[in-house]
């Protein structure tokens, strides 16, 4: 018997700002979500439980700086301070996603649609974390 699919939540991990994106594995699909505004990196925590309550994700996804060259990047600590936290408090399996270049990718999408999207969706880190869980999915087949 094959795998149970499952519910996907990603963030792309700001000290001011957390996007979010949801997905799941039967259509290998994604959608923004929103961000949480941050204070040095620590979101409100209840509306981080009522996101979490709502769509009961069996995996969290965090986005891993990593430098273009490889290097472990100053936003590191940080990022893993929020991955452990939150594994901690949701007893969720988190995985680290490489996020290089996504902040990138999420600008040059919104630029080019921008004329058409809804101004909720042009939101870049809640953009940036769909790229983070687009490219798990990928990985995933």
């Amino acid at each position: 018997m094959g795998k149970k699919p499952r519910v996907v939540l990603a963030f792309d991990f700001g000290l001011k700002n957390i996007g979010i994106a949801i997905g799941q594995e039967v259509t290998g699909s994604s959608e923004t979500f929103y961000s949480l505004k941050a204070q040095n990196g620590r979101p409100n925590i209840n509306e981080l439980d009522k996101i979490i309550n709502e769509w009961k994700p069996n995996i969290l996804l965090v986005g891993d700086p990593i430098n273009m060259d490889g290097s472990v990047s100053n936003m590191k600590v940080e990022t893993d301070k929020f991955s452990k936290f939150i594994k901690k408090r949701y007893s969720i399996p988190v995985a680290l996603v490489d996020e290089r270049l996504t902040t990138r990718e999420a600008i040059e999408r919104i630029n080019s649609k921008r004329e058409y999207l809804d101004k909720r969706y042009l939101d870049k880190h809640s953009i940036s974390a769909q790229i983070i869980l687009e490219s798990w999915l990928r990985e995933q087949n």
